[in-house]
């Protein structure tokens, strides 16, 4: 499917919907776009992890207005740096618990869901 998302003189891109989808793990690939090591999942609930994440977003003119939640910081880096990056169908996976604190826990990795 082609798509013109500035409008009908924009420039065209083109939307596979062929699957299997992308997967992206959140935080890996948050850090791979950052270029920066985040705080471990199961420490991002801590009054640090936040001052760390506040940072990222004014070095990166990220608009996060009050309240600076971890969690509403996070989302608005993920939706800077991997949201916009999606252009076919991808699932962003492995969200924190502070973002998702009702979703089935990670088996593997503490801090983070299998959502």
């Amino acid at each position: 499917i082609k798509y013109h998302p500035d409008g009908p003189d924009g420039e065209e891109v083109e939307i596979d919907f062929t699957p299997p989808f992308a997967r992206v793990p959140m935080i890996s690939t948050l850090e791979k776009e950052l270029k920066v090591k985040l705080p471990p999942a199961d420490q991002l609930d801590t009054p640090e992890a936040n001052a760390i994440l506040s940072k990222l977003c004014e070095k990166h003119e990220v608009e996060c207005p009050p309240p600076r939640t971890t969690a509403r910081l996070l989302d608005k880096l993920v939706g800077e740096f991997l949201e916009e990056k999606c252009i076919n169908p991808t699932f962003i996976l492995d969200h924190p618990q502070i973002m998702s604190p009702l979703s089935k826990y990670h088996r593997d990795v503490p801090g983070l869901t299998e959502r």
